[in-house]
């Protein structure tokens, strides 16, 4: 079976699309674990059908909002807490920095200086996070759905205070996953 959604625009719900994964991971999570009597015709008898699913196909701001990894200064998938953030003043846009750092040793884009922020790249990738460590992470975020009510001028936040973790905890994370860790 193939599910297509495409929610595009001023309306598209970012963060909010984990209400209409909800009923959907909760169903794959029955599927997966207890399964459903389906009766084969051709055969003549019934059999357990489980479910799954395979995979997504998304583009890169639809990836970030399924994932959890969105609109933060902590929101590299690779770097977690290492991240390196600059804020655009002028485009009011957070771009992540360090990014070279992830290919290998010998590519030519590491020593380019002009190019990118004025700096060679020296660093190593950042170690693999497991599944584990990341969902204990983000378990205890506390997740309020629906568009934000601007309310005036927007506060700076202390230079001493800690980036809270990307803003929502995914719908695909989670304890009860299996595979790849």
């Amino acid at each position: 079976m193939m599910m297509s959604m495409l929610i595009s625009g001023p309306h598209q719900p970012g963060n909010d699309i984990d209400v209409y994964l909800r009923p959907l991971v909760d169903d794959l999570k029955k599927l997966w674990s207890e399964g459903i009597e389906v009766y084969d015709g051709y055969k003549r008898e019934t059999f357990t059908h489980r479910g799954m699913l395979f995979c997504t196909i998304n583009d890169l701001p639809a990836s970030r909002c399924l994932s959890g990894q969105c609109k933060g200064e902590k929101d590299c998938a690779h770097c977690l807490d290492d991240t390196e953030t600059l804020w655009l003043n002028n485009s009011k846009k957070q771009v992540y920095l360090r990014n070279r750092c992830l290919l290998v040793k010998a590519h030519g884009y590491r020593k380019m200086k002009s190019q990118f922020d004025g700096t060679r790249e020296t660093a190593s990738a950042p170690q693999h996070f497991s599944r584990e460590y990341v969902y204990n992470h983000v378990k205890d975020l506390d997740v309020i759905f629906g568009k934000k009510v601007k309310l005036g001028k927007r506060k700076r936040a202390d230079k001493g205070s800690i980036a809270k973790p990307s803003g929502k905890r995914s719908q695909f994370y989670g304890s009860y996953l299996t595979g790849r860790t």
